[in-house]
């Protein structure tokens, strides 16, 4: 999951037909192009926002937080 000279944390889970991991910088167009959508955006209102500010949310609030999550679950 960490290793000791890297500050990056990654958690995968992986099954049959879906892998679920978190967000990374990469997946910048295609999480903007998914809450387009009008079946996404009618569900999480306020999501469907300009490329720069998912950029922001993603750099400043997403990864950094996920990564804080993942600290603390090593930890216990």
């Amino acid at each position: 999951m960490h290793s000791e000279e890297d500050s990056t944390y990654s958690l995968s889970i992986e099954c049959k037909d879906i892998i679920l991991r978190e967000y990374l910088l990469e997946d910048l167009d295609k999480i903007h192009e998914l809450t387009w959508r009008p079946e996404i955006y009618e569900f999480l209102p306020g999501r469907n926002v300009e490329k720069e500010v998912r950029l922001d949310w993603l750099k400043n609030y997403e990864i950094p937080e996920n990564n804080q999550f993942l600290r603390r679950v090593e930890r216990e």
